[in-house]
């Protein structure tokens, strides 16, 4: 029973990574699949190749690396990849010798001046050096380490090129590259009941293939060819055959093909069909590899696998295929853009990569702690149980996800304030670029506005359930912004007389409080404004209709949308403050306060 398990990763100076980022995966215990998410060139890919690399998935010689693969192809930036992992002692096919890859797998690349001598993957029992026989001190070298990555069941699969993963032809070199191909290969060789059948095999093919061509055109056209090339060949008496592969390709050779709609006489090449229906197929692939291997625990690294799929069926693959093989104790790993393959509140399995301002990859979130946020329904002071509530909320708020692949997140009630606030911010966008000439279409601008940001706009539909994705924003180092209507008038209740208590233990015990018949209120508000912190709020007063001038109770959206597209609508710091122009990237602070954005480069 062989078993493989990456614990960490540590990468520097590779491609978009320049400072060291050290990656830590989930232990054996954690039985879900582990999701590297980010931005487009955020380095997902990169991260992947590291480990490929590691582990000699990806075969590293002396011209494996050039300097493409030094950060900003400068020679002083020599790429460093370490990874971790954990593995079983596998006997090796000669009976004598062991494969085992337990312990550190470290890239070294060798220059000389400005040229690339060679590089290597070293394996290491630890990283710590030892004594050798003369007392020296010397890396600590894992000889069991050699050759070994082929004893463990350890599968990519790049879903950009799907069809690439289904060939099983061998290249010019008579090397396989796709996962299938391989495991086809792995799964003839170690098979004891068809390697008794070995022989018999051969020879029946012989002869049948030897009976079928007897006194035929072909056979005569396969005589000629051999007179003409012993000719050529000066009369070197060769043998020339024409005939089926040897057994240990034949089965390399064959093709899966498919019958539509139960037809079992006309078949048609799993080639021969679309992406997203071969996409289907790859995943029969990986579930029967997964039932096929119940004693193994193989490793599973996937590149974006919703490519090709639709949005339902990224969701059933993430649920069925990814979280089913972690289920069985394999560790899967995959990168996508998809908000259908993760989970937010998941948080122990999620890799999150940003680039910073110089243009580096930087880990912005990899933690394998517990998220936990105790929480009270503020309406009446029932806990509120975390599964249930996630169950909930991406229910009613589909577009949760997708927090994590953005920069930053405005957090607002409902989707009339989505409508407003995408129409106002566009406004102020447009206010901010009027004047520079060198934007030619400001109206598409404008419009991309957020999207080139990378910024979102999220409802969390009441004011206790934005409380959990407050938490949940911090917990993944995202800049937030929450707007809210604040529910009272300014007469009533004032935001700053709410600012002004420091506990909500003081607050209680203020006649604001106990004198109110609206004390759920008050307590939410105060929650919100301590969770998110004075800068990261904005409430509407008393509410959004009323800051925009909609007078009527119902909540039409179309009539709100005929308001603010009408020429009588202007909105001011009561719907749009300051701090929001900030957050938004539209003004900067300085020492003075908030001053415009002078040297913006897309303004």
């Amino acid at each position: 029973m062989s078993k493989i398990r990456i614990n960490g990763i540590s990468i520097a100076n590779y491609r978009s990574f320049k400072e060291r980022q050290d990656f830590v995966f989930p232990n054996s215990e954690y039985k879900k699949p582990v999701s590297i998410v980010g931005y487009n060139n955020s380095g997902k890919t990169n991260l992947m190749n590291a480990i490929l690399f590691a582990l000699q998935v990806n075969f590293v010689s002396k011209d494996t690396f050039t300097i493409n693969d030094f950060h900003n192809k400068n020679i002083d930036n020599v790429p460093s990849i370490t990874l971790g992992a954990t593995s079983s002692t596998e006997a090796k096919f000669d009976g004598e010798k062991q494969a085992n890859l337990s312990g550190y797998h470290r890239l070294k690349i060798y220059i000389d001046g400005d040229e690339i001598e060679g590089s290597k993957i070293e394996s290491l029992n630890g990283l710590d050096q030892v004594p050798n026989y003369g007392g020296e001190l010397v890396d600590d070298i894992n000889w069991q380490s050699y050759g070994a990555t082929r004893y463990f069941n350890i599968f990519y699969i790049n879903f950009h090129k799907i069809k690439e993963e289904i060939s099983t032809q061998k290249t010019s070199w008579g090397n396989l590259k796709s996962f299938l191909g391989k495991h086809i290969q792995k799964v003839v060789d170690t098979d004891a009941t068809m390697s008794d059948k070995k022989d018999v095999f051969a020879q029946e093919v012989d002869e049948s293939t030897k009976k079928v061509l007897a006194d035929s055109e072909l056979e005569k056209f396969i005589s000629l060819i051999r007179k003409n090339y012993i000719t050529n060949l000066r009369n070197d008496n060769c043998t020339v055959e024409f005939g089926l592969p040897t057994y240990e390709d034949i089965f390399l050779k064959m093709l899966f093909k498919v019958g539509l709609n139960g037809d079992t006489q006309n078949l048609v090449p799993i080639d021969h069909f679309g992406d997203g229906y071969i996409s289907m197929f790859v995943m029969a692939v990986i579930q029967a590899i997964a039932e096929s291997s119940e004693d193994d625990e193989c490793l599973f690294l996937f590149e974006e696998p919703e490519s090709f799929l639709h949005e339902n069926h990224q969701e059933y693959f993430y649920k069925t295929v990814l979280c089913g093989l972690a289920e069985r104790g394999h560790q899967v790993i995959f990168t996508t853009h998809s908000a259908k393959m993760i989970n937010p509140f998941d948080t122990k399995g999620l890799i999150r990569l940003e680039m910073n301002e110089s243009n580096q990859t930087v880990k912005k979130y990899n933690d394998v702690g517990e998220f936990n946020f105790e929480g009270l329904d503020l309406g009446n002071g029932e806990p509120i149980n975390i599964s249930r509530y996630n169950e909930f909320i991406k229910t009613i708020e589909p577009n949760l996800n997708k927090i994590l692949f953005s920069k930053k997140v405005i957090l607002v009630e409902g989707p009339n304030d989505v409508m407003v606030y995408n129409y106002a911010i566009k406004q102020k966008v447009l206010e901010f670029i009027d004047g520079n000439e060198s934007i030619l279409n400001k109206d598409k601008f404008a419009d991309a506005y957020m999207n080139f940001e990378n910024i979102s706009i999220v409802c969390h539909h009441g004011k206790s359930t934005a409380n959990y994705i407050i938490e949940l924003c911090k917990h993944f180092h995202l800049e937030y912004f929450v707007i809210n209507d604040w529910d009272f008038d300014e007469s009533e209740l004032s935001i700053e007389t709410i600012i002004g208590f420091k506990t909500l233990t003081e607050l209680k015990a203020s006649q604001i409080y106990t004198q109110s018949d609206k004390k759920a209120m008050i307590t939410n508000n105060w929650n919100l404004i301590h969770n998110s912190g004075v800068a990261n709020i904005h409430f509407n007063v008393k509410k959004l209709e009323t800051v925009i001038g909609y007078d009527s109770e119902n909540k039409n959206s179309l009539a709100i949308w005929d308001l603010i597209n009408s020429n009588e609508f202007v909105f001011n710091e009561n719907l749009f403050p300051k701090k929001l122009e900030f957050f938004l990237g539209l003004i900067k602070e300085n020492n003075e306060g908030l001053v415009e954005e002078d040297d913006n480069p897309f303004l």
